[in-house]
């Protein structure tokens, strides 16, 4: 490629930056008002954890909840935990079960409450921020 062609490129790229940058702005409104939308939806109920920016994100979700039964006796909580350590130790499968059973959850309730959040959160948003939240939080 010539240097006259990259210059040209330089050129175009800084032209439309000014744009790219109002675009950014621009979804950052948007997901700014969406979440002052869902925080009206949902009221003050199950505030517990912070965004990025600090502010409590509510998940509207009370602790007698039938979503938050546990699963082979692993509660979202013990769930969160476990996951949060295995993913600061940076463990493998084995080492995973090794971390559970440190925290007194036999192989194979792990097994069952690994494939059992991850499906009951998949398409439940408010669970999810719900664990977000917890995995926060341990």
């Amino acid at each position: 490629m010539g240097l006259f062609k990259q210059f040209k490129d330089m050129k175009n790229v800084v032209a439309a930056a000014p744009g790219m940058v109002a675009q950014a702005q621009q979804t950052s409104a948007a997901a700014q008002a969406y979440a002052a939308q869902q925080q009206a939806a949902y009221g003050m109920q199950g505030y517990g954890a912070a965004n990025a920016y600090g502010a409590p994100v509510a998940t509207g979700i009370a602790a007698d909840d039938p979503r938050l039964a546990p699963i082979a006796g692993v509660d979202l909580a013990m769930y969160a935990r476990i996951s949060k350590a295995a993913s600061q130790e940076g463990l493998n499968v084995d080492g995973l079960i090794l971390k559970a059973q440190s925290f007194g959850v036999p192989a194979d309730a792990w097994n069952e409450a690994a494939t059992g959040w991850p499906a009951r959160m998949r398409g439940d948003t408010q669970l999810a921020v719900h664990y977000g939240n917890l995995f926060g939080q341990v």
